[in-house]
């Protein structure tokens, strides 16, 4: 039985190989390779972020001029002072060279009068101090300047009142704050004050410290030329009964002043002054109907011509002013404000018919 069994395996086994064979030989002309497929497939990329490191914001600083002018500053209630500029007695006069900004106008006489304007300087000896005049009040209540002075015109006293102007009035006060250079009391030339002893009264009459008005020039970062401008290295200024000169000096960029001819000098540095820039400002004036000393007024209102002159050129100007307290704005003939070059500022008031030579 199993004889048989393994018989009928044998010829099972080689049947099946018979009938493979067969097959492959009977397929082999037209079958084909199978053909592998492929799946295609998109590779990703993994995406990579660069941080992108910011280029440093670069901050410019102010440019640091060495120099000894003071800008005025922010804040900083100013004082104005009325300064004497007549003849002879009154020479050398102190501390107008710490003032930004520094007035001359006409007085009775033909003659003229100072006002140098202070912001946070401290000059040690301011004067000789003189009387008030009422048109130089409408420049100083441009700044919302405590205003400096000893005794004044009638019509300078009702407007003080008018205006409420805060005063420090040398005539009713003593050597707390005003002293004289000499002991002739027929002398009404020689009465000085510092801002030390100004400031100390100021806070003892509660004067605000703070000013309701704001500076109304900017300042150029560095010397600007005046580029339409023409030349002006000599300035002469022909009131009726005085004369004032300016004359460039191109190595220091200051114009040197100089009084009825002479090189007008401050009393404590005993330097000569100087200015880096310069307005001339043609106003009305006229006697005082009625006034015994032949006093002046001005009409400081309204429009008018004159001057801007720095860095040895001038251009032509414009001003306006529409109201007694409003500020005076100062443009070119296009209408742009002029800008100051860093520096002290003397403004030239000048009677309609004063001699102005720009050479």
């Amino acid at each position: 039985m199993q004889r048989r069994l393994k018989l009928c395996l044998a010829l099972y086994t080689a049947l099946c190989l018979m009938i493979f064979l067969f097959t492959a030989c009977g397929n082999s002309e037209d079958s084909t390779e199978p053909v592998p497929v492929v799946a295609q497939t998109t590779t990703v990329e993994p995406k990579i972020t660069i941080p992108v490191t910011p280029e440093p914001v670069v901050v410019e600083e102010p440019v640091e001029i060495e120099d000894d002018f003071s800008l005025p500053g922010k804040g900083i209630r100013p004082m104005a002072v009325m300064i004497d500029n007549e003849g002879t007695r009154v020479l050398p006069q102190g501390g107008l060279d710490k003032a930004q900004i520094v007035y001359e106008i006409i007085v009775e006489g033909g003659l003229t009068r100072l006002m140098p304007v202070f912001w946070g300087t401290e000059p040690e000896m301011i004067g000789p101090v003189r009387s008030a005049r009422d048109y130089f009040l409408d420049y100083s209540m441009e700044f919302d300047a405590i205003y400096v002075h000893f005794g004044g015109s009638p019509q300078a006293g009702k407007d003080i009142k008018k205006y409420k102007i805060n005063e420090i009035d040398g005539l009713y006060l003593g050597p707390d704050v005003f002293w004289d250079l000499t002991k002739d009391r027929g002398n009404w030339q020689d009465s000085y004050t510092s801002m030390e002893k100004l400031k100390a009264y100021a806070q003892k009459k509660k004067f605000s410290e703070t000013p309701q008005a704001q500076f109304p020039f900017t300042y150029n970062q560095k010397d600007e030329a005046l580029g339409a401008g023409k030349d002006a290295s000599v300035i002469t200024l022909k009131y009726p009964s005085m004369t004032s000169k300016y004359e460039y000096d191109s190595t220091t960029g200051l114009y040197k002043r100089f009084r009825y001819g002479k090189e007008h000098m401050e009393r404590v540095t005993e330097k000569q002054f100087t200015a880096k820039n310069i307005i001339v400002q043609y106003v009305p004036n006229y006697d005082i109907k009625g006034d015994s000393a032949g006093r002046q007024s001005m009409t400081t209102t309204g429009s008018g011509k004159g001057y801007f002159i720095t860095g040895g050129k001038v251009i032509d100007l414009k001003w306006s002013k529409e109201s007694r307290t409003a500020q005076t704005k100062y443009t070119d003939d296009t209408g742009n404000p002029i800008t100051l070059n860093r520096g002290q500022t003397w403004i030239q008031i000048m009677p309609m018919a004063a001699k102005v030579t720009i050479e």
